[in-house]
């Protein structure tokens, strides 16, 4: 009769089975320092986190409809506010260049390829994944509200609404 082996070990972070090769787990995606520690007993049961991983086209919808969003859906909240800041710091003449159309829409789509290349590594448990950022909330509920506000009163005006929303300046531009 042939003797069972073993094919992998116990997460020291949440208890779920590792494969020996592996250096993320993939029930918790906490990164392993040191290949020893995997022997350790666990504190908690696999069953009893579940984590859902954040979704490509959903990074990137959201980073469509403001720069940030999709670095906040990733977790990455300082990423998000420097997204953020700096296409509001440069929509509202804060910074003057002749390059005032090129540099937003650069800073739009690096943090729409950003948001999806994050997601991605998130998904191949390249990176550890924290949760979406609370931020999150705050700018889609900020930015509704605008939007909410226009649609109900047509104020602020159209080229207000461009200066917030990307997708509104390629349209009317």
């Amino acid at each position: 009769m042939a003797s069972k082996e073993q094919i992998g070990r116990q997460c020291p972070y949440c208890g779920a089975m590792v494969t020996y090769d592996e250096y993320f787990c993939r029930a918790c995606h906490k990164r392993f320092t040191d290949q020893n520690d995997l022997d350790l007993p666990a504190n908690h049961k696999a069953e009893a986190y579940v984590v859902q991983l954040p979704k490509a086209w959903v990074a990137a919808i959201l980073s469509c409809l403001g720069p940030g969003l999709g670095q906040f859906y990733n977790g990455d909240t300082i990423k998000g506010i420097v997204f953020f800041v700096g296409f509001l710091f440069v929509s509202f003449g804060y910074y003057v260049s002749s390059y005032h159309t090129q540099i937003l829409v650069g800073i739009w789509i690096v943090a729409l390829l950003e948001a999806l290349y994050t997601s991605e590594r998130i998904a191949w448990c390249k990176r550890s994944y924290g949760g979406v950022s609370y931020l999150l909330y705050a700018e889609l509920g900020l930015l509704g509200l605008v939007a909410l506000l226009h649609f109900l009163t047509g104020e602020p005006n159209i080229q207000y609404m461009a200066k917030l929303f990307p997708v509104v300046g390629l349209w009317i531009g």
